[in-house]
């Protein structure tokens, strides 16, 4: 279950541990715990995600406390040293939009945390190599579901980020004057875009 420390001003540690007993009692073992209150009133979802303060003590305390309990942390975790950190205190670390957005350092991750080979040289040739594979895919769900691409690559849009021509490449993607393209169509203007052969 994936759920917060506290809502609104509720901030005692004993909210979160009685919760997460409770519903333990009706048979849940894994908790993925956003280190944040949830502010019903007054904040929008996005502030909701930056504006409550992070409180990682409380859910380290949780596991501390519930150690029969898998118990995962996530709010704020960005880097390989922090996901250490983390990781010394329990079970897990849920990286949230810093993997939507920087996708790339999922591959590094995968080499450290779960000893998926060498990390990778995160390079043209490696996010080359992604977007083909993407494209590959892409082509399967068409062919099976006729699913648009649109709705497959909106969740790739950073795969080029800290690259030049990374914001042309995602605009041509997002341009919805393209979608009755095919992929591939779409994939050689991103690039064309991207090398600053496209007007921006």
């Amino acid at each position: 279950m994936k759920h917060r420390i506290g809502i609104d001003r509720i901030e005692r540690y004993e909210f979160v541990r009685d919760f997460v007993a409770t519903v333990a009692e009706a048979g849940c073992t894994v908790f993925i715990v956003h280190a944040r209150n949830a502010w019903l009133q007054g904040l929008s979802p996005k502030d909701n995600r930056e504006i409550p303060p992070l409180r990682y003590e409380l859910v380290h305390r949780l596991k501390q406390e519930l150690p029969h309990l898998t118990i995962a942390i996530n709010g704020g975790i960005t880097t390989n040293e922090q996901i250490a950190t983390q990781l010394a205190q329990v079970d897990g670390v849920m990286v949230g939009r810093e993997a939507y957005h920087h996708p790339a350092l999922m591959a590094d991750w995968d080499a450290r945390c779960f000893g998926e080979g060498e990390v990778p040289a995160v390079d043209v040739a490696w996010r080359l190599g992604i977007e083909e594979r993407l494209l590959a895919y892409i082509e399967q769900q068409q062919a099976r579901h006729g699913t648009p691409w649109s709705h497959i690559t909106r969740h790739s849009l950073g795969l080029w980020n800290g690259q030049p021509g990374a914001r042309r490449w995602r605009q041509v993607w997002s341009d919805h004057r393209l979608k009755a393209l095919p992929a591939r169509e779409v994939a050689a203007l991103a690039h064309q875009a991207r090398r600053g052969a496209l007007p921006a």
